[in-house]
């Protein structure tokens, strides 16, 4: 008999709400990090206050931006949908409600903008031409971009010439990426940081994940301040009550930078996590989570785990050239040669690093690329004069493969395949 705890339930919308909001809180992540990356630019990220993100510059003006998620499968976004009409509207009133406080209007979306012809529903185009043009004086009636213009002047209450100069700040994002992959751009936002390149990559997976919850905290009416305050005699405790809302919304980059200093403290100390929970598909390309969580078991540096990527990839397209010049019987026997003489190497820096202890990633790692720079100088023939990346690559395919492990072994889930 079956039981709702052994079926998937595929209509329940719960889960893809909670995706949605995953991505605007992640993307603000992203930009709280740029506190650290782009000072310059950037002193404050303000959360769920007029709009979904405000982006305070350090000239005291703001970015506005409205995050909006929609599933791949379905057609871009056009200037006709009602998710675009509400979000330029709300930016042209609130543009108009603090005069002179904005630079610019952000409209950004998972997906992507309808760009198929100069017409009424692609949306870049009439931005364009409200832009170039300096608002839409001299327009006829029927034109499309004095219609679209007006349409949204009725909509906010304000004057044609006033919605055309916030139109003319408003820019679109269209990332073209699926809803999950954000988790990971947080994480790779995370290595331009200072230092945070040379941290194990579980490390900076969990400040990604705590970068995150401070935002999602920032998004909710979350009260920060001293109690007493509110408390006080004589205190206006509605008044108290708002500053401390509007405080509990503000990230600053002290605060970005205590997350990242609270776990570089505990990098050094070995754990043993559950990775298969930590490092999700999410996180990186589905078919190297294994690797990625093997490598992170061991306490790889973020910056050579990130590229195992590339190096799988590098590994990958050097076994297509051998297809095309020499047939694939040919470049099947050169590719599994390289396989069997990397696995060789992989094993003796595994035996080599464990001596040590957990965790010996790191040691087995630079242990490696010593190994395979020395066979490539030894065996060049052999080893049909591969570049150093494609060997690395193929120890990636290894640990993708299970067949070279960073650590002990342990229980790799099988989501991962």
């Amino acid at each position: 008999m079956n039981s709702p705890d052994t079926v998937l339930d595929k209509d329940d919308p719960g889960d893809d709400v909670a995706l949605r909001f995953n991505y605007q809180h992640c993307y603000a992540a992203i930009n709280a990090i740029r506190l650290v990356t782009d000072e310059l630019n950037i002193a404050e990220v303000i959360c769920e206050n007029h709009e979904d993100i405000l982006v305070k510059r350090p000239i005291g003006k703001f970015i506005g931006s409205q995050i909006k998620t929609r599933a791949l499968k379905l057609p871009p976004f056009k200037s006709s949908d009602a998710q675009i009409s509400s979000a330029l509207t709300k930016f042209c009133v609130l543009d108009a409600r603090f005069p002179g406080s904005f630079d610019a209007f952000d409209f950004t979306t998972n997906h992507g903008f309808w760009k198929e012809a100069d017409s009424s529903n692609n949306l870049q185009w009439i931005l364009d031409e409200v832009r170039e043009r300096g608002g839409i004086k001299g327009l006829r009636n029927t034109n499309p971009v004095r219609q679209f213009v007006e349409k949204i002047a009725t909509d906010a209450g304000l004057k044609s010439s006033e919605v055309a100069a916030t139109l003319q700040k408003t820019s679109l994002r269209g990332h073209e990426s699926d809803i999950a992959s954000i988790r990971g751009h947080v994480r790779d936002a995370l290595s331009e940081c200072p230092g945070v390149n040379d941290l194990p990559y579980f490390i900076v997976v969990q400040i990604a994940d705590t970068i995150i919850a401070l935002t999602r905290d920032a998004s909710m009416k979350t009260l920060k301040g001293p109690i007493a305050d509110l408390y006080a005699p004589g205190t206006d405790l509605a008044k108290a009550i708002d500053d401390q809302q509007l405080s509990g919304k503000r990230i600053s980059k002290a605060e970005v930078l205590a997350v990242i200093n609270q776990f570089k403290k505990n990098s050094t100390s070995y754990q043993d996590l559950d990775l298969t929970n930590l490092i999700t598909p999410s996180d990186v390309p589905s078919d190297l989570v294994r690797a990625v969580r093997k490598l992170a078991r061991g306490g790889v540096e973020t910056a050579r785990v990130t590229n195992i990527e590339d190096l799988v990839r590098s590994f990958e397209a050097l076994f297509l050239q051998w297809s095309r010049k020499y047939g694939v019987e040919e470049a099947t026997r050169r590719y599994n040669n390289v396989l069997g003489v990397v696995q060789f190497e992989t094993t003796e820096a595994q035996v080599f690093a464990a001596k040590a202890g957990e965790p010996y990633g790191s040691t087995m790692y630079a242990d490696l690329v010593d190994r395979l720079h020395a066979r490539l100088k030894q065996d060049a023939e052999q080893l049909y004069r591969c570049r150093p990346e494609h060997l690395l690559g193929a120890a990636g395919l290894l640990t993708q493969q299970c067949k070279t492990w960073w650590s002990s072994k342990f229980d790799v889930s099988e989501e991962a395949k």
